[in-house]
């Protein structure tokens, strides 16, 4: 049985496929979030000489939390934020209004088109 996301609409993901080909490339900013702290890098399998067994050294105890608001168009990166702890709806909302608008520009200039996923801290009533 094969699984498949249930958001999944294929006329949809045609319309935006389509869509996207209208725009160019210097129009466009990525906007995504992203978290880390110091597990991120741990791996759960690991090569060793024949005989050996794989050891990697960790901290133990609590790990902080970070997140990550980046932009990106074209050139790199347009805007980025590090935050303590996880980014709610109204932490995204002031980085897009004070630290990510004031770089873009008006349709169809470059940096005039915000792509972002369906994320529910994106889903606020100003977007």
């Amino acid at each position: 049985m094969e699984k498949q996301a249930k958001e999944r609409d294929p006329e949809l993901r045609a319309a935006w496929i389509m869509k996207l080909g209208e725009w160019e490339a210097h129009q466009l900013v990525f906007l995504d979030e992203s978290g880390v702290n110091l597990r991120t890098g741990e791996r759960k399998y690991g090569w060793a000489k024949k005989g050996n067994r794989a050891v990697v050294n960790t901290a133990t105890g609590m790990r902080e939390n970070f997140s990550l608001l980046p932009a990106m168009n074209i050139d790199g990166y347009l805007a980025c934020c590090v935050y303590k702890g996880a980014v709610n709806g109204a932490t995204f909302e002031a980085f897009v209004e004070h630290e990510l608008l004031p770089l873009c520009n008006p349709y169809p200039l470059p940096n005039s088109i915000i792509v972002m996923d369906n994320a529910s801290i994106h889903k606020h009533e100003v977007f």
